[in-house]
């Protein structure tokens, strides 16, 4: 009952301290809002773009913090904060912000989730009972954090469940992260310079990672299906 009670506490401070980063991040974005909301004549992509790239230290943490507490929180996506890193502060300050967030927020949700409660068909989800019985795990949960439809704490759920050493579920941290980051930056700063080949690119990227996360969860189900076969 405490682990739950906790988990529930955590979720609210997280859902309230991100309510207070939006409005920070709105404030400080209010200008780009205008000029979006009431277009005047003239070129409105070149004034967003210099708005945009004025942006100080202040708003890179706040982005950040956001990052990190969306990806922390279950059942929330960052994506559309990872394409305004990349929007924002061009491809490579971008990559680095998204995955810096993203970094921090599954350290997170690692370091806390044997305190916190997770229901039975939480523990019995097919991608987690898949993930836990292979050959070389890690790899497995490294590519698991490689694809947006899966959701991240299932993979650390599992890697703290098998007892993975700290600096193994940080190398996997590290390494999986970063190709969302990557694709979530370069393609937010193509969608603002209107770089058609770019922006392909990185759909075919995302499409690439959500037609492995189907392959992952028809060899779940398979796994599922062999295991009730030996039980009978």
């Amino acid at each position: 009952m405490k682990q739950k009670l906790l988990k529930i506490l955590l979720i609210v401070l997280g859902i309230a301290a991100a309510i207070c980063l939006l409005y920070f991040l709105y404030q400080d974005y209010r200008p780009e809002i205008q000029i979006l909301l009431h277009p005047e004549r003239g070129n409105i992509k070149e004034k967003l773009l210099v708005l945009l790239r004025q942006h100080e230290t202040g708003d890179i943490l706040f982005l950040m913090c956001l990052i990190m507490i969306f990806n922390a929180i279950p059942g929330l996506s960052n994506s559309i904060f990872c394409i305004l890193a990349g929007l924002c502060y061009g491809p490579w300050l971008g990559l680095l912000i998204n995955w810096c967030g993203n970094i921090l927020g599954n350290s997170i949700v690692c370091a806390l989730i044997n305190k916190m409660h997770f229901s039975h068909s939480f523990k019995k989800n097919r991608v987690l009972t898949y993930l836990m019985h292979r050959k070389h795990p890690i790899i497995g949960m490294t590519i698991g954090l490689m694809i947006p439809v899966i959701p991240s704490v299932l993979v650390d759920y599992t890697a703290v469940r098998l007892k993975t050493p700290v600096k193994n579920i940080i190398a996997m941290i590290v390494v999986g992260m970063l190709p969302t980051s990557f694709i979530y930056a370069f393609g937010g700063d193509a969608l603002f310079s209107g770089d058609i080949k770019r922006i392909a690119s990185a759909l075919a990227a995302l499409v690439i990672l959500i037609g492995l996360a189907l392959v992952i969860f028809q060899l779940a189900s398979h796994h599922d299906k062999e295991k009730s076969k030996t039980t009978l």
